[in-house]
This record gives C-alpha cells, structure tokens and sequence, in this order.
C-alpha cells in the first residue's frame, strides 16, 4: 500500500475522524481557558501597578504639601529624593503650584522608554485645621482647596516582562495539557474503536463475496449487538446465495424457452422504427405538395389585393355618380371592405400554412425550428381557439377561455405552440359525449416555479389509467377505427420537449381529462 493509499484510509476511518473532532475540541476549550486566566492575571497586574502608582503619588502629595503651600522648592526636592531613593521604580516626579509654576522635576538617570512608563497624577490640598466663626454658625463641615498637583511616572518594565514570562508559561502549559490529554484521547478512542475495527474487517469481508464468516465478539455493547447481527445477517446472505445459484440455474433453463419471445419483440421494434422512418418521408414529401399550391393561392391573393385596390377608386367614382349597387349579392359599400378583408385572409391563411409545412418538414429532418424571446401564451390560446372556431364542426361545444393578466413571455415558436393547443382542443371535443359540453381553457403564471400554465378541461369520457401512460407514444390511439393516427399528442410532446417544458394528463373514466402544459419563463 502506498503513503497516499494509507493516508486516504487513515482520513475515511472512524477511529481518526473521532480523534481529530476530540482534538479540535480539547483545543479549542485549552485556548478558551487559558485566554480567560492571561486575561484575568494581566489585568490583576496592571489593577496592582496602578494602585502602587496611586498610593505612591497620595503618599508624596501628603508630604510635600506644606513644602508647597510654602513654595519651598529645597524642602520638595528633599522629600522626592527621599521617596526616589526607597522606590527604585518610580522614574519621574513633576510637582507645580495650582497656577501650573513647577516647582520640583525628577527625571531618573536610565528613564525607560515612554511606552514603559505608567502616569498618575494627583492634587495638593491643604486641610484647615478649625472653621472661620462664620462657616461655623451656618454649620458648613472643613473644605480643602487645591494648592498644587504631582505627576508621578511609574516605572512598568518589570510588569511587561511578568507579562511576557506569563504568555510563555501559560502557553507552555497549556501546549503541553493539550497534548497530553489529545494523546489519553487517542488511547481511549483506540480501546473504544476497537470492536468498530473488527466489524468493519468482517463487513469488508463480505463486501468481497465471502458470507461464511464469523465475526468474534468481544463485549456485550451495542457494537456487540451490531456484529451479532451482521452474523445473523451474513448467515442468511450465505444461504440465500446457495439459493440464488440454484434460482440461477432455473432462470437460463427459463431464459432459453424466452428467446424467441425476445426475437418477436425486437422484430416489433424493428417494423416500428420502419414506420417512423416511412412517417419522416411522408411529412417531406407532403410539405413539397402543399408548398406549390399554397404558393400559387397566396400569388393569386395578391394579385386580386393589387386588382381590387385599383378598381376600389373607379367603383367609388360610379357609386357616387349613380348610387350604391349590388356586388355579389351584397351593395357595394359593406362589399368592398369583405372583399378587402378576405383578401387580407387569404394572405394570413397561406402564410400560416406556409409556417406549418416548414415546421412539419423541420420535425421530418430532426431539426429545430427558430424559436422568438416574445412569445405571448394568451395570444397562441386565442389564436388557436379562432383556428377551432373557424372549423365549425362542433358547433354545440362551448369553449370557455379564462386567461390570466401579465403573463410572462416565453421563448418558442408560436407556431408549434398553436398547434399543440388545437390538436389537445380537438382530442378534448371528441371525447364529448353527443359532441355537447363545455371545454374550459386558461393560463396562469406559477411565480415560484418560474413558469407559465397552459390547461384545457373537458367534460368527456375520460381515459382509462392503463392508456395515460401510453398517450404520447407513437401510433397510440384509442380512435384508430374512428379515423384517429395515434400522432398528434406524439407530436405535441415532442414540440413541448423541445421547448423545454412538460405536458401532463389528469383524467378519471368518466369525470373529463384535463391537459396541462408548464413552459419556462423567457429570462434573459
């Protein structure tokens, strides 16, 4: 086994990841703890420091206040030397007269640094010794009034050096408990690992195909509990294996008798691929025999616009000049609008055929077609419903249509999208009862999932639950004998799929069938 093989093993194994967690733990309540005791013992130090600093200062004011209030700077000098003298760690003392007059400055020979040394300043009061007779008879207590201040700078190079001696030990001990409890950790994670180990030894065991094994158990814990289960378990993976074998044997005796059930299911898939083949060739070949037709229609529709728009200015002209007259069975004033708007018609209708054949030898190719940012769901609902309406051939079916305001657009083709709303209109009408009720169409926008909702419900028959699943598969029809091809929904889900989006069916037998399509909002 190599390093980084054994390492990788130590990182996965149980035993070192309870390890590092205890360390990490027993770490972070070290350093806690010892934070907390430096923290706690450097500001006992610096309290200390500066109470010595304080009483010290209080100690030379009290001295030197008659000195002062007698302005007697041979007198202060002697009592500062004096204190200087018995305190080694006072570095500095500056007294001066309440009118800021310093009359005393000691600077020790070695003054440290600036950053070593602790200020403290104070100020000379005096005391008097009775009360006036007028502060007495209004009964005021004795008042002192300052006469001075003293600045004392206390030498503190010593407590930075206890300072740092602390870290150093605190530190060290702390160092030195963590390692110590770490490696009492690691004994007992070892000893408590222990009976892990051995189960994971005999799971890898059977992980490698060998079940007659024995795992010993060393204490009635639950890791005990735990292998004497597996015990049971490898027992009885051992026997259902011997088992399996004999199964096995069955099952190629069985698998020979299934061979030629196989081969007739391949011959099915096989003459299933030549029919979708076939359908590829019949889609391009009809859209070449609707292109060439549907091109003369739409010249011939442009031409009768450009004739019309031409005798429109001659026949006014007669109108005016000899009244209204009758133009294919109706006057000339409602004719020339019908006839401009059937021209318009003309030119719609073709180039929607035009689009449809394009999209249909597209889909014969295995191609994409060009899909826009700007697609509106409403307006392919109500187009698609005009496209029903215009076809008139359920006139007692009601086509109920709830669309909801602000949708967002989608990215598509509206062609396609038109299309599969009026193949799932027209599934829905025939499977009206006496071709009567009401389809019920509307749109949504689902905010949280970021997509729009297309659903059409019908008051049919409904569909059987064995056929839902079976719906958008080629050639599946339950109206074959009725004229049915089994390739609209087929198609439908295909051009769904290519707009990334979902079509479902909820039916019962009986109670209608609801279609739902879910597209992705158009994000830039």
């Amino acid at each position: 086994m190599s390093l980084g093989e054994a390492i990788s093993k130590l990182k996965s194994s149980f035993r070192f990841r309870l390890f590092v967690f205890f360390t990490i733990a027993i770490l972070l309540i070290t350093f806690f703890f010892s934070t907390i005791y430096i923290h706690t013992e450097i500001r006992a130090q610096q309290q200390l420091v500066e109470e010595r600093a304080n009483l010290l200062a209080q100690r030379i004011a009290e001295l030197v206040r008659l000195p002062l209030f007698a302005e007697n700077a041979d007198g202060i000098r002697q009592i500062v030397d004096s204190e200087t003298t018995i305190h080694k760690d006072i570095a500095s003392v500056i007294i001066s007269t309440d009118d800021k007059r310093i009359l005393n400055t000691f600077m020790r020979p070695d003054m440290p640094e600036q950053d070593n040394i602790l200020l403290t300043t104070v100020n000379v009061t005096s005391h008097p010794l009775s009360l006036d007779p007028q502060s007495a008879l209004v009964g005021e207590t004795s008042t002192s009034s300052p006469i001075g201040s003293l600045a004392l700078g206390l030498d503190i190079t010593s407590l930075k050096e206890k300072r740092q001696e602390l870290l150093i030990s605190a530190s060290l001990g702390a160092f030195i408990f963590w390692l110590v409890i770490s490696t009492a950790g690691y004994l007992l994670l070892g000893s408590i690992t222990k009976s892990f180990q051995t189960l994971m030894n005999g799971l890898n065991s059977m992980a490698g195909g060998n079940f007659n094994v024995h795992i010993p158990v060393n204490r009635d814990d639950e890791t005990g509990q735990a292998t004497r289960a597996v015990n049971r378990l490898a027992q009885s993976l051992y026997e259902r294996e011997l088992e399996n074998r004999r199964l096995q044997e069955e099952l190629i005796n069985a698998m020979r008798l299934e061979v030629q059930e196989e081969k007739k299911q391949m011959m099915a898939k096989l003459i299933q691929t030549n029919r979708m083949t076939f359908l590829g060739l019949l889609a391009s070949s009809m859209a070449h025999e609707i292109n060439n037709p549907n091109a003369s229609i739409r010249l011939a529709g442009l031409f009768l616009t450009r004739v019309w728009g031409d005798a429109i200015p001659l026949l006014q002209q007669v109108a005016r000049d000899e009244g209204d007259f009758i133009l294919g069975g109706i006057p000339f004033t409602a004719a020339q609008n019908e006839i401009l708007q059937s021209c318009a018609n003309i030119e719609r209708s073709t180039e929607k055929i035009s689009h449809v054949v394009q999209d249909l030898r597209t889909y014969s190719l295995g191609e994409s077609c060009e899909f826009m940012p700007n697609v509106s769901i409403n307006q392919v609902v109500h187009d698609s419903i005009s496209i029903i309406r215009a076809y008139g051939r359920y006139p007692d079916i009601n086509i109920s249509v709830q669309t909801a305001d602000n949708i967002p657009v989608i990215n598509g083709n509206k062609n396609q999208l038109e299309q599969v709303v009026v193949n799932l209109l027209l599934n829905a009408m025939q499977a009206m009862s006496e071709n009567k009720g009401t389809i019920a169409v509307r749109t949504a926008h689902n905010s949280s999932a970021n997509k729009v909702l297309i659903a059409i419900r019908d008051e049919g028959e409904g569909i059987p639950e064995e056929n839902l699943a079976h719906l958008t598969e080629p050639f599946f029809s339950t109206r074959i004998s009725k004229g049915g091809s089994g390739l609209g929904l087929f198609v439908a889900n295909h051009i769904i799929n290519e707009h990334q989006g979902t079509l479902k069916f909820i039916s019962k037998p009986g109670e209608g069938t609801t279609a739902s399509i879910l597209l992705p909002v158009y994000t830039i």
